[in-house]
This record gives C-alpha cells, structure tokens and sequence, in this order.
C-alpha cells in the first residue's frame, strides 16, 4: 500500500508540472495529463493491467507497462534528436547570413 501512495503522489505531482507549465501546446499538455491518469488507475487497480495485457497477448500488465514505456521513450528521444539537428540547422543558417550581412575583411598588408 505504501508503494501505490508514492506513486499516485508523484504522479499528481508530475500532473502539478504539466498543468502549471505553458511552453508547450494544449495537446501535448493533455496527452501527458491523460497518461499519467491512466498510470495512476493501474497503480491503483494492478489487476486492470493484467486484463488489458491479456486481451493484447501479453502475459502480465508490468510487462505490458514496461513495453509501453520502452516505445513511448525510443519515440521521445526520436523527436528530441529530430528537434536538435533542426535547430543545427537553424544555428547554421543564421551564422551565414549574420556573417554574409556584416563582412570582415582582413587588413591590407599591401600598403607600408
């Protein structure tokens, strides 16, 4: 019983952070709230994971968690990569056109 009132406690917690943030959009702060109430049933009632795993085909509704959040994972580090080399890209593009608009020339050695 203790481990079910750390969990649905950090996980209200982590619903606090969601809902009080604003960088990101409506959907995305309603998916992660929608998650993480779906979390907090099965921590709460276990035996409804164990169903839900049976009527996919796998064994046990940890297992079944535990593949979830292999996938959900890969996908956020996916997006995250994606993110990083857009934004090379972008730093990339405003480097050039920061140094194309305000050239530095080298001094003239030519002249004594």
């Amino acid at each position: 019983m203790i481990i079910k009132i750390l969990l649905i406690t950090l996980l209200a917690v982590l619903a606090v952070f969601v809902i009080w943030q604003k960088i990101t959009s409506p959907a995305v702060r309603s998916t992660a709230l929608i998650v993480l109430a779906i979390g907090a049933y099965f921590v709460w009632q276990p035996e409804h994971a164990n169903v839900v795993a049976h009527v996919v085909g796998v064994g046990r509704g940890a297992d079944l968690l535990m593949y979830l959040w292999v996938v959900v994972t890969f996908s956020v580090v996916l997006v995250l990569y994606l993110k990083i080399v857009e934004m090379s890209r972008m730093l990339t593009e405003l480097a050039r056109r920061l140094a194309l608009s305000q050239p530095i020339y080298p001094p003239d050695r030519s002249k004594p």
